[in-house]
C-alpha cells in the first residue's frame, strides 16, 4: 500500500520532494537502515583488525626522518609520524623485517656525519676545508662508536688537534671533550667511561688518555676515576676477588650437596687477596769450600830447570874469576859408565811454580711476585637439618650427628684448600633452615597475556553486540514494518500483511478462527461420545448375554 502526498498551491500541483518519495516508497528506508547497520559492522571489524603499531625509530633527526619516510614509501609499509617527527612507528609484524632493510641501506645515519663526507670531495678544495672535513669525519665515526654501546643513546666528539711542527718545544698533544646522554635507568661504570677514553686517545695520533674528557647529559664529569688508571685496575681487583670467592663457594656446595641434599647447604667465601707488584734481586756470596769441592776456574803451572855449573859470583878479584872445585857429594858423585870407566856428573837445579784460581761461590736471585695472591680464606658454611620420619609417620627434622659433622669439616677444608700458615678460618655450623616466604602470586587481572587476550576478545565481542542490537532495534522493525511478508494459515489461505494496523486486524482475525475451530471440535468430541454410549446401552438391552461375556472377558483380563 502506498501513499502519495501532494500539495496545492496557487500554481498549480507541486512535485513531491525526495524525504516524501523515499517515504511513500516502503523499501527504501529498510534498505538505508541495513546498508547504514552493514557499515557500522564492517568498519567495526576493520577497527578490530587493524594491526598494531610499534615504534620503529625514536628520536630521530630531520635527516634520518626523510630519508627512512622516503624508504618506507618504496617499500609499501604503512607507518605513523609522532607530532615532533622524532619516532616513527609500523606495525609490529614487520618492525623486525623494516629494521633489518633500512640497516641494509646504512639508515638511521645517527645524525653524525662520518667519512662518507670525504666521499664528495670537490677538486680545488683549500687544505684547511680538507683538514676540516677530515676532523668533521673523524668525529662522527667516534661519535658512531661510541653510540653502539648499550647505555648510550647519543654522543657527541669534539676533537682539538694542533698543527703540526718541526719545534719539540712547541709541540702540543691533542685533546677530546665527548658529551654522552644516556638512555632512562642506565649508567657507565668506571670501566665503561675508560673504555671510551682509551677508544678515542687510541683513535688520534699522539693523544694521551689523560687529555680525553667525558662528561655525561647533566654536566657530570665521568672520566676523573679513569683518568689516573685506578678505576679499571679496582673494577679488575673486585671481578678477580669474587670469581675466586665463586669458585670455592661452588668447590664447598658440589662437594656437600650428595651428603645433605642440593638445597639443605649453604656456603660463603671472603678471600684477602694482595694485588701488590714486588720485585726484588738478591747477590749472596758463600763461605770457601775444600779445594776438592770447589770449582777451578783457570790454572798457571810454570817450570825451570838447569843443568851445569852455576854462574860465577863473588868479589871481583882473582880469586873469584876461578871457577870452584867439584864438591864431593852423592850427586856429584863419580859413576861408571859401559865401559868401566869413571863418568863425572854436572850439577842439576829444577823449579816448578803452580797457580790455581777457583770460582766464587755466588749466588743472584731476581725475583718478581705475582700479583693477586690469596692471602687469607674465610669460610662459613650452614648446613640444614636432615629430615627423619618417626613411627607415627611425622616428618621432623633433626640435628647431624657430631661424627657426621667432623666428616663434613674434613671435606670442605680439602675442598677449599685450608692453610694454617696463611691464617685461614672456617666454621661449619648445623642449623635448620627456614622456609623462605612465597611470593604472593599476582591476580589474574594483573596478567599482561590475559589482558591482552581478553582485549582481543573484548573488541569482537562488542562488534558482536552491536551487530545483534542494530539487528533487533533498527533492521527487523523496518524490515518487518515496509517488507510485505507472506503466511499461511490453517486453512492454507495466503494472507499479506503491510503496515501494522492490518497485520493486527488479521492477527485478531486469525486468533478468533482458531477458538472457534477449537470449540467445533469440542463440541464434535461430545456428540460422538453420546452416541457411543446410546448405541451401548441399546446393545445391552438387545443381547445381555453378549455384554455379559464382554464384562467376564475384562474380569479374566484384570485376574491374569
Amino acid at each position: 500500500m502506498t501513499n502519495e502526498a501532494t500539495s496545492t498551491t496557487m500554481g498549480g500541483d507541486k512535485k513531491p520532494s525526495l524525504i516524501e518519495q523515499i517515504k511513500a516508497n516502503p523499501k527504501i528506508p529498510a534498505i538505508i537502515v541495513a546498508a547504514a547497520a552493514l557499515a557500522i559492522v564492517v568498519t567495526l571489524l576493520l577497527w578490530a583488525r587493524s594491526p598494531d603499531y610499534r615504534v620503529l625509530f625514536s628520536n630521530l633527526s630531520g635527516r634520518d626522518g626523510g630519508e627512512i619516510v622516503t624508504q618506507l614509501e618504496q617499500m609499501q609499509v604503512p607507518y605513523k609520524l609522532s607530532p615532533s617527527g622524532e619516532t616513527i612507528s609500523v606495525p609490529v609484524d614487520q618492525v623486525a623485517q623494516t629494521r633489518l632493510n633500512l640497516a641494509g641501506q646504512g639508515l638511521p645515519r645517527g645524525g653524525n656525519v662520518g667519512f662518507e663526507l670525504m666521499d664528495n670531495q670537490s677538486f680545488g678544495v683549500s687544505q684547511f676545508a680538507e683538514h676540516v672535513n677530515y676532523q668533521r669525519s673523524l668525529e662522527g665515526e667516534l661519535a658512531r662508536s661510541i653510540e653502539s654501546l648499550g647505555s648510550v643513546r647519543t654522543a657527541r666528539v669534539h676533537l682539538a688537534i694542533p698543527k703540526p711542527t718541526v719545534f719539540v718545544r712547541d709541540k702540543k698533544s691533542p685533546r677530546a671533550s665527548i658529551v654522552v646522554s644516556l638512555y632512562a635507568g642506565r649508567v657507565l661504570d668506571a670501566g665503561q667511561v675508560n673504555a671510551i677514553t682509551h677508544l678515542v686517545s687510541s683513535s688520534v695520533t699522539d693523544m694521551p688518555a689523560s687529555q680525553v674528557t667525558v662528561v655525561d647529559e647533566s654536566g657530570n664529569l665521568l672520566s676523573n676515576s679513569a683518568s689516573d688508571g685506578l678505576g679499571e685496575m679496582n673494577d679488575t681487583q673486585l671481578k678477580y676477588t669474587t670469581k675466586i670467592e665463586d669458585k670455592i663457594r661452588s668447590r664447598i656446595e658440589s662437594i656437600i650437596a650428595p651428603l645433605v641434599g642440593k638445597n639443605n647447604v649453604k656456603a660463603m667465601v671472603t678471600a684477602d687477596v694482595d694485588f701488590s707488584v714486588g720485585e726484588h734481586t738478591q747477590e749472596k756470596y758463600g763461605p770457601n769450600q775444600p779445594p776438592n769441592e770447589a770449582a777451578v776456574r783457570s790454572q798457571q803451572t810454570s817450570e825451570a830447570k838447569q843443568v851445569g855449573e852455576g854462574t860465577v859470583g863473588g868479589v871481583p878479584g882473582a880469586l873469584s874469576n876461578q871457577p870452584p872445585g867439584v864438591a864431593a857429594s852423592p850427586i856429584n858423585a863419580q859413576q861408571e859408565g859401559e865401559d868401566g870407566e869413571q863418568q863425572v856428573t854436572a850439577p842439576q837445579s829444577s823449579q816448578r811454580n803452580t797457580t790455581v784460581n777457583y770460582e766464587v761461590d755466588r749466588t743472584i736471585r731476581h725475583v718478581k711476585e705475582d700479583t693477586g695472591q690469596v692471602e687469607r680464606l674465610s669460610v662459613a658454611v650452614v648446613v640444614n637439618f636432615r629430615p627423619q620420619v618417626d613411627e607415627e609417620g611425622n616428618v621432623t627434622q633433626a640435628a647431624l650427628s657430631d661424627e657426621e659433622m667432623q666428616r663434613i669439616n674434613r671435606l670442605v677444608r680439602e675442598a677449599m684448600g685450608f692453610s694454617d700458615a696463611r691464617g685461614d678460618s672456617l666454621e661449619v655450623v648445623n642449623s635448620q633452615f627456614t622456609e623462605p616466604e612465597r611470593m604472593p602470586t599476582p591476580p589474574w587481572w594483573q596478567n599482561s597475556e590475559l589482558i591482552a587476550l581478553a582485549m582481543t576478545i573484548g573488541k569482537y565481542l562488542l562488534i558482536a553486540l552491536i551487530a545483534l542490537f542494530l539487528w533487533k532495534k533498527l533492521v527487523k522493525p523496518y524490515a518487518g514494518r515496509y517488507m510485505p511478508r507472506q503466511e499461511r494459515d490453517e486453512d492454507g489461505i495466503s494472507v499479506m500483511v503491510g503496515d501494522d494496523d492490518e497485520e493486527d486486524d488479521i492477527d485478531q482475525e486469525m486468533e478468533n478462527k482458531r477458538l472457534k475451530q477449537e470449540e467445533q471440535k469440542r463440541n464434535q468430541k461430545r456428540e460422538e461420545y453420546k452416541r457411543k454410549l446410546e448405541n451401548t446401552r441399546t446393545v445391552a438391552k438387545q443381547d445381555p448375554k453378549l455384554v455379559a461375556v464382554i464384562i467376564k472377558g475384562w474380569m479374566h483380563h484384570d485376574g491374569q
